[in-house]
């Protein structure tokens, strides 16, 4: 396997990046009001791709916030097949497991 530029390889990390972060989000505290709860969906609800020795890439990541939790779903394609994250951490460490 190849490396990754330097734009896929900020984009991997960036996807790793915000699931490490929002992994234990359930238990957090939201923030106190609506306009902080929406604000922090709003940033934290994207997605990045690319593609990589033909083959797509993709993270999306969900953020939403209830008036007593925070709720993160992400989710790692290849080829718009569910992978885990254990495929994006290849990629980035340059196809060591």
């Amino acid at each position: 396997m190849r490396n990754l530029s330097q734009t896929q390889r900020d984009k991997v990390e960036m996807a790793l990046g915000q699931h490490e972060y929002f992994s234990g989000s359930y238990f957090w505290s939201p923030p106190v009001n609506a306009s902080g709860r929406k604000s922090m969906e709003r940033k934290n609800t994207w997605g990045v791709g690319f593609r990589h020795e033909g083959v797509k890439y993709e993270y999306t990541s969900h953020v939403r916030c209830s008036g007593k939790n925070v709720y993160y779903v992400g989710r790692f394609y290849a080829d718009d097949k569910r992978v885990t994250v254990r495929k994006f951490k290849t990629l980035r460490d340059g196809g060591r497991a």
